[in-house]
């Protein structure tokens, strides 16, 4: 496969799902999982030299961080499960990457990530809403088995933070300059949503392709809409 940053995140979210799924989050299974992807056939050359270093150094971090709040009594209540609710007058539909139960009982939403996480600017903007609407699908029944209230959102990042690889970041931790109360987030993602759904899909505003720029990093699609000819540059 092409490193490319798409297959390194697949990659990584189907070793994590195997790792939930078939050795319940055991330990020392983690790392031979990873090892053992790494070893595919498929696995591009260049992902074993360059990528490998600090792809089990996140790894051993993610084990490390998984059984320090095992021993507080959190633990994992599903991963990589679809659900849906009717809200808005439309379908929303959401897949998470792994929600636990925490110690007292509410949810945390936990999403992967091979890069860097959302600013918390972008998320309090309401240009990522990803956690807050699985919070809200997961608040609202609409994954199986899953109940409660969601007050935990994290972004797992294996990207380099302070000369290590591996961190939480969460935009209701209150170590942020401007948090969002963990007890407002789920609302103020769903507020968010239904403006979006009032306003361009059962309203009759205009696509706009990059409505707020600095939220929208360039992408494969900016190149074939030949965004640069429509912001009048050369």
């Amino acid at each position: 496969a092409d490193p490319s940053a798409a297959w390194r995140g697949t990659a990584v979210h189907e070793v994590l799902e195997q790792w939930a799924k078939r050795d319940d989050c055991r330990p020392d299974k983690l790392r031979e999982r990873a090892l053992a992807m790494l070893a595919d056939e498929r696995t591009h050359p260049m992902m074993r030299a360059l990528w490998q270093p600090r792809l089990m150094e996140a790894i051993d971090w993610i084990v490390a961080e998984s059984a320090a709040q095992a021993e507080t009594g959190r633990r994992v209540l599903g991963v990589e499960q679809d659900g849906q609710i009717e809200f808005a007058g439309v379908t929303l539909k959401g897949k998470f990457d792994r929600i636990d139960r925490l110690p007292d009982g509410t949810l945390a939403v936990v999403d992967y990530k091979t890069g860097q996480p959302p600013s918390a600017k972008a998320v309090r903007a309401g240009y990522s809403l990803q956690l807050g609407l699985l919070g809200l699908i997961a608040e609202e029944g609409g994954f199986s088995g899953i109940s409660g209230n969601a007050r935990g959102f994290e972004y797992w990042s294996l990207a380099r933070k302070n000369g290590t690889f591996g961190y939480v970041d969460s935009p209701v931790s209150p170590k942020k300059r401007d948090p969002i109360p963990a007890d407002e987030f789920v609302s103020i993602a769903g507020g968010n949503f239904h403006e979006a759904v009032q306003d361009w899909l059962t309203g009759g505003r205009a696509f706009t392709a990059k409505l707020v720029p600095e939220y929208a990093p360039y992408a494969e699609y900016d190149q074939l809409m030949r965004r640069d000819e429509w912001y009048g540059r050369d």
